[in-house]
């Protein structure tokens, strides 16, 4: 499982997106009043969901760094895959309750026209939830944790939603009064569609789905790579937050001695561990050649 050091970057990174996120709450909130923009007061509940998730995540993130214990033998990895399908539920209401203001806007006619202001805060959110997204992606991808991951395209719909802001500013400048409305719909149902495959991942890994077919391969080539191991079956992965496990049975020479065939198991797991960056636990069961592998 990721060291003390991992969990600080996840952390670290993590908190930085709480301070861009309070910056931009305040500033969409801000300037939507004062303008009377329906987009960007929708622009700025989307950056207060962002913040409430970042501290769901940190929440996850320090519960699975908890060692297993009595009651959780398999350690505590899944608190963070809640945690993810908590950013993707935080998400589906936000988007709601967007799309569900718009609409009523729209029904009632109302129209606004939003200024330069209104322009400048969506263009700063584009650029500063975009370097988010990025930043705290690479982060995620080294960690392998699926709640950063979330976390990241939370901010990279934020920073989409910034940009419909803008394409309704600009739409509604040129003679289409209810484009701000319509562009706080476009925001709504891009958080749908990043909840929806954020929450389709989180369930694929509550319900102990297998790991994708990638690291699936690198684990079946780790196990092949080892000498000794003549043949292998009943091969089982799944995810546990930023961790993987891995079951599997190998055949060996059924004249090896009992220290020999261990030795043979260890050497493989090793290279499970290795090809998955030191972040699985490996059990490998010894079975001696020619035993049915039914």
């Amino acid at each position: 499982m990721p060291n003390s050091k991992h969990g600080d970057g996840a952390v670290r990174i993590t908190l930085i997106g709480v301070g861009i996120n309070l910056i931009l709450t305040g500033l969409k909130f801000g300037a939507g009043i004062a303008t009377g923009s329906m987009a960007l007061i929708a622009d700025g509940i989307h950056s207060l969901s962002d913040l409430a998730t970042d501290v769901v995540v940190l929440g996850g993130l320090r519960l699975s760094r908890r060692p297993a214990d009595r009651s959780h033998a398999y350690g505590h990895g899944k608190f963070e895959t809640v945690a993810t399908t908590l950013v993707a539920l935080a998400l589906f209401a936000a988007g709601g309750w967007i799309a569900g203001e718009a609409v009523t806007a729209l029904i009632e006619g109302e129209v606004s026209v939003p200024g330069p202001i209104v322009a400048g805060v969506a263009a700063l959110s584009v650029v500063a939830k975009e370097w988010l997204f990025r930043a705290t992606q690479r982060v995620a991808r080294r960690l392998r944790s699926t709640s950063l991951e979330a976390n990241a395209w939370h901010h990279r719909s934020d920073a989409f939603s910034s940009v419909a802001v803008l394409v309704g500013g600009l739409a509604a400048t040129m003679g289409f009064p209810q484009g701000d409305q319509a562009a706080a719909i476009a925001v709504a149902l891009l958080i749908g569609w990043a909840a929806v495959g954020i929450l389709r991942r989180a369930l694929y890994e509550l319900t102990e789905g297998a790991l994708p077919e990638g690291e699936q391969g690198q684990v079946v080539r780790a196990i092949a790579g080892v000498d000794g191991v003549r043949s292998w079956h009943k091969l089982r992965t799944r995810h546990s937050g930023r961790g993987s496990f891995v079951d599997v049975h190998i055949q060996v020479d059924p004249h090896l001695s009992v220290e020999e065939a261990h030795a043979i198991a260890s050497r493989v797991e090793r290279a499970v561990w290795d090809a998955l960056g030191g972040t699985a636990s490996v059990v490998v069961h010894v079975e001696p050649a020619g035993e049915g592998s039914a």
